[in-house]
């Protein structure tokens, strides 16, 4: 069975575009369109000493890769018998105080003025906080984004489709050239569950994602160049 993605790779954006349809991209943040997994280290460190607990870097970078920081410090209020609202708030508050720090990915305006050219529609769901439309606005991106849901907006975490259902019954988006774009499983995975494309900086391509190895890809992967 051919995967609806693949449709799209071999018919191509122009065509589809040229028939009405309109391409959405709906990003991940942290890891995907901005660089900050130096200051979320920075401020866990912070977390972490606080507490007195052992700060294993390498351990706690490759586990909020694969899953988020709001898993681990939820498994490390759990394990520890500490507060989970006081950790994640820690936290958020440290974190903050590190958003100046947040580089965009590379490659990352590129793209967003191309999407711009080809009158694709950007949305951005992330599992960041209240500071996510501040960063956005420190870095000079935030008006190419017709709206932005983070850990505020009230939906489901990732991998739940729940936040990504509600920009597709919003905004009418079609399915088939609808993409959620980001850098863990857990974003494939929601993608999957929300039955539209994924386009995956670290997880292997196959028939529910397209690994990419930078945001300049995604250009040649939708004019199907690749």
């Amino acid at each position: 069975m051919i995967s609806l993605m693949a449709k799209v790779d071999r018919i191509g954006l122009q065509e589809l575009q040229g028939k009405g349809v309109m391409t959405a991209f709906i990003w991940d943040l942290d890891g995907t369109l901005i660089d900050s997994y130096d200051a979320i280290m920075a401020a866990l460190e912070v977390v972490y000493r606080r507490y007195r607990l052992e700060f294993k870097a390498e351990a706690i970078r490759q586990f909020i890769l694969q899953e988020s920081v709001g898993a681990l410090l939820s498994r490390l209020a759990e394990q520890e018998g500490l507060d989970e609202s006081a950790l994640k708030m820690l936290f958020s508050q440290e974190q903050g105080k590190r958003d100046h720090q947040i580089q965009l990915m590379p490659f990352a305006k590129a793209i967003l003025d191309w999407t711009k050219e080809q009158a694709i529609s950007n949305f951005i769901y992330t599992h960041k906080g209240p500071s996510a439309s501040q960063v956005l606005e420190n870095l000079g991106i935030a008006d190419y984004f017709t709206e932005v849901l983070t850990s505020q907006s009230g939906f489901k975490r990732k991998p739940s489709p729940e936040a990504l259902h509600y920009l597709m019954a919003k905004y009418n988006l079609d399915r088939k050239t609808t993409y959620y774009i980001g850098d863990r499983s857990l974003d494939v995975q929601a993608a999957k569950s929300a039955g539209i494309g994924s386009i995956n900086l670290t997880q292997e391509g196959g028939t529910d994602n397209h690994k990419i190895a930078n945001l300049r890809d995604i250009k040649g992967l939708l004019l199907g160049q690749r």
